[in-house]
């Protein structure tokens, strides 16, 4: 069937009968015409701006927040505690433990050539050994007192304590014994 029979018939329908349609000729004239779009829906944004981007991207290479997020699959277990910090004119810097920067320093080709099969434009590699930053950590068995001893409890405990000599052994039983008291 053409279209332009598909539309002579649509007429038909609506201007054949004059007493006006029935309901059962009304119903399949507009289920012939039902769920058809006249007009194309426009094209994606994805896939127009993904056009636009990808000559651009195959000049740039891995990003930086992209190399932070695989860095482990990237970089491998041995550069696994290093963190990828600032890419700028192909240079990657990154921070590593103290006691790991001489090792890296040494791996650093081989850091390079799974960056470059990741598709990272990296020319080179700067090592920067630092304490890693954050607040000063309190060791991980000892807890925060809930509330102070009294002054009356702190002396007792302090002339409790009084026989041992050795400083370093008076302030740990004093914490011993503070802990004990909240317990």
């Amino acid at each position: 069937m053409s279209l332009r029979d598909r539309f002579r018939a649509a007429e038909d329908a609506f201007l054949a009968p004059k007493a006006g349609p029935s309901e059962a000729q009304a119903s399949q004239a507009l289920s012939a015409k039902r769920g058809r779009m006249s007009v194309a829906p426009p094209p994606s944004a994805n896939k127009s701006i993904a056009a636009l981007l990808r000559p651009i991207l195959k000049e740039t290479g891995l990003g930086l927040n992209e190399m932070k997020r695989h860095w482990r699959d990237i970089a491998g277990e041995a550069f696994s505690r290093a963190t990828p910090v600032k890419l700028a004119g192909g240079t990657l810097t990154i921070h590593v433990p103290s006691a790991l920067a001489p090792f890296l320093q040494q791996q650093t080709p081989l850091l390079l050539e799974r960056l470059r099969v990741a598709g990272g434009k990296v020319k080179a590699i700067r090592v920067d050994h630092r304490a890693p930053a954050g607040p000063a950590r309190q060791p991980a068995n000892v807890r925060p007192l809930q509330k102070p001893l009294t002054s009356a409890e702190e002396a007792a405990l302090a002339q409790t304590l009084d026989p041992a000599c050795d400083p370093g052994l008076r302030s740990a039983l004093m914490r011993l014994g503070r802990a004990v008291k909240q317990g």
